[in-house]
């Protein structure tokens, strides 16, 4: 007579490939690299009986962490050797770098899932965000461009370069992404790219409008500043595509090194400059209409002129060489 089947043990790797299964007739039942365990693991981060399941009376699933130096993680708990807890059902455990899972006769099987149809939406997204970095590039050139008619001979270079650009960053990500996850997701990262471009190009024009209109320079002159926190934003987007898991930690990671970043700069400015900022003035100007401040003095712009002045007078006499003026000359003869 067979004996019933009270469940499913299966284990699965890091990007979700069965391993090993096992028909679950009695209980306890024991996991491990031995060939005397009930479910065999190849992992040689795995002990030789690593752990036992077993059933109370109450129904309840409880696991026995045995000779394992590695121990056993349930989400963000870690189990020790002879550590023994409760499985919550639906929960995966961590053994190795194995997942291990259980699936009981009478709990309920889950909806039968639609299968995938052609990606449409996500289609378009992408067309619409390819389409928004290259409108980007083509203002910018066309801004940058003393002949506006040159921006019609320039325009397969200037469109070359960008796809190419974005293929290759999008298509470092895909393979990394591939590597930890066994999936390219090569057309997400060009969306995550692209959308991430044009919201440091946003964010820099809203501070450069902003610092126009209340005459708020410092935050036009910080613009490179703000262009590398947003870097580091879509970069972190990026990451969270391969690491699923712990993006606090992630995002900690990201935030650090962008600010130790802003810190480079805003010192090497200060050493070379003796200013935070690389940038002496505002360089763009829009519309008089915008202003919201209100308008400076003649005489209180001539004094803060002046006092420019002065100090460009002083630092080039900081900066000419010791000595007599180059200006005079002596003949010895």
């Amino acid at each position: 007579m067979t004996a019933p089947l009270l469940g499913v043990l299966h284990a699965t790797d890091r990007n979700g490939a069965f391993v090993a299964r096992l028909d679950v007739t009695h209980w306890p039942v024991t996991v491990g690299r031995a060939l005397t365990a009930d479910l065999v693991l190849d992992d040689s981060h795995v002990a030789a009986e690593h752990l036992r399941v077993d059933q109370t009376a109450e129904g309840d699933i409880t696991v026995q962490v045995l000779g394992s130096n590695n121990g056993v993680a349930l989400n963000r708990s870690q189990y020790a050797q002879d550590a023994q807890f409760v499985w919550p059902s639906g929960q995966v455990l961590t053994l190795g770098r194995l997942r291990l899972g259980l699936r009981l006769a009478h709990e309920p099987v889950a909806a039968e899932e639609p299968l995938p149809h052609f990606p449409w939406l996500m289609i378009g997204w992408t067309v619409l965000a390819l389409a928004g970095l290259f409108a980007l590039v083509l203002g910018q050139s066309w801004l940058t461009l003393s002949e506006p008619s040159q921006l019609a001979r320039r325009l397969p270079g200037l469109l070359a370069v960008v796809a190419v650009s974005v293929a290759a960053w999008a298509g470092l990500w895909a393979l990394a992404t591939k590597l930890f996850t066994g999936r390219l997701q090569f057309w997400r990262h060009v969306r995550i790219a692209c959308v991430s471009s044009l919201a440091v190009q946003a964010v820099v024009t809203v501070a450069s409008v902003l610092g126009f209109m209340f005459s708020l320079e410092s935050l036009a002159r910080f613009d490179t500043q703000l262009s590398l926190l947003g870097a580091a934003v879509g970069i972190y987007v990026h990451l969270t595509v391969i690491v699923v898991q712990r993006r606090r930690s992630l995002a900690g990671l990201v935030a650090g090194l962008a600010l130790l970043g802003v810190v480079a700069m805003l010192g090497t400015n200060w050493l070379q400059n003796k200013r935070l900022s690389g940038k002496l003035y505002m360089s763009a100007l829009y519309p008089p209409s915008w202003r919201v401040a209100p308008a400076v003095p003649v005489s209180t712009f001539l004094e803060e002129a002046g006092d420019i002045r002065d100090r460009l007078d002083k630092r080039l006499k900081d900066r000419e060489p010791d000595g007599s003026d180059p200006d005079d000359s002596s003949d010895t003869e």
